[in-house]
């Protein structure tokens, strides 16, 4: 299938080298063969295929060379700085990998200058009604709350929970080994678990290390291998400018929202934040924009699901609710001590659109199908 990536990797690829990042079995390797017909596609992690990259013998007159998993070899980043300061991107080069590629780049280092990054997320709502554009928008909702966005859920949703434990059982066996010396697989394994029944809320390390019976740092280093690994992603409280009374601790998301365990709510948040995140990936990767999404929780516990900025300005705030269409005080409070340029609160089983003031009330599913900020 024809991923939202596919124009503007294909055009890259005539300039630079491109670096390509995604979760396990999002679909990077289907969408890296469908850039060019009789492209050279190596895996780092089949012998006979590392041999090929590591002495860099791909055939030079292939239209595409596909380098997948690479960064598992500890000098990734010095071999593709050679291949490309030798070769002058002829042929193309991909380079895909199911951690986070850019983690393992600094300010500075081998490939400063000589690549572009792109993200490959799941089929999230606006996705879902370009693939399959005569299932309406609130249909694909449902469909993502109940099955996730990856792939091989889409088409097959009754295996969908097969996938998903699948999936994250080769990351925790097969990734998590490659990237650390992590030896309590089991601990992480049931950090997982913990998280899982945490979707949307705000973590406190302290009290995950009690229930995991380690210490705080272990399980902060931990999170942060699975961020790095596209198990879960962490939305940081937005302060700037604000009191110094707002909480600190991050809420945690899944990159498949089918992933929460406690209940529709925190499904519908992870699902709208997936959304934010692979919007404001793309625009990062395709325009260069600044854009963060963030939080925001006060000590008087007031709450907005989602701020989002760019630079240092407040591009919109957002609420999401399942049926809720009078606007959230929270979402009142904050509209008014930031004065965005928007305020949204997004509604899945909505009766009516309205408009309170700064705040406008809009059904979710249409909304996240064409997100313009």
């Amino acid at each position: 299938m024809n991923r939202y990536l596919f124009d503007f990797i294909s055009k890259d690829l005539t300039k630079k080298a491109v670096l390509l990042s995604g979760p396990r079995q999002v679909g990077k390797t289907t969408f890296a063969k469908s850039l060019s017909k009789n492209s050279e596609y190596l895996n780092y992690d089949i012998v006979s295929d590392r041999r090929i990259i590591l002495a860099q013998a791909w055939k030079k007159t292939a239209p595409l060379v596909i380098l997948d998993e690479i960064h598992k070899f500890k000098r990734w980043k010095n071999l593709l700085k050679g291949v490309i300061d030798a070769y002058q991107n002829t042929p193309p080069l991909l380079v895909t990998g199911s951690a986070r590629l850019e983690v393992f780049r600094k300010a500075g280092d081998a490939l400063t200058g000589r690549t572009f990054s792109y993200h490959l997320h799941p089929i999230d709502v606006a996705e879902a009604c370009y693939l399959k554009p005569d299932i309406s928008p609130d249909k694909h909702v449902d469909f993502i709350l109940a099955h996730g966005g990856f792939p091989e859920s889409f088409y097959d949703p009754e295996n969908s929970q097969r996938y998903l434990n699948d999936r994250l059982s080769t990351v925790l066996r097969e990734d998590l080994r490659d990237l650390s010396v992590i030896s309590n697989v089991k601990g992480v394994e049931l950090l997982v678990e913990l998280l899982r029944e945490r979707v949307g809320g705000q973590l406190t390390y302290a009290n995950l290390a009690k229930d995991l019976s380690v210490s705080p740092p272990t399980v902060k280093v931990w999170i942060e291998l699975l961020e790095k690994l596209y198990i879960i992603f962490l939305l940081r409280p937005y302060s700037k400018r604000l009191s110094k009374s707002i909480r600190k601790e991050p809420k945690c998301f899944f990159f498949d929202c089918a992933a929460a365990t406690n209940g529709e709510s925190a499904r519908l948040e992870n699902l709208a934040a997936l959304a934010l995140i692979k919007w404001s990936d793309f625009e990062r990767d395709v325009k260069g924009r600044n854009i963060k999404i963030s939080y925001y929780r006060d000590t008087s516990h007031r709450e907005v699901d989602f701020i989002i900025t760019e630079g240092s300005a407040v591009l919109a705030c957002i609420e999401v609710k399942t049926s809720e269409d009078a606007p959230s005080p929270s979402l009142k409070f904050i509209t008014e001590k930031l004065k965005p340029k928007y305020s949204f609160q997004l509604v899945k089983d909505l009766v009516r659109e309205a408009d309170h003031g700064a705040i406008k009330i809009r059904a979710l599913a249409p909304w996240l199908r064409g997100i313009d900020l």
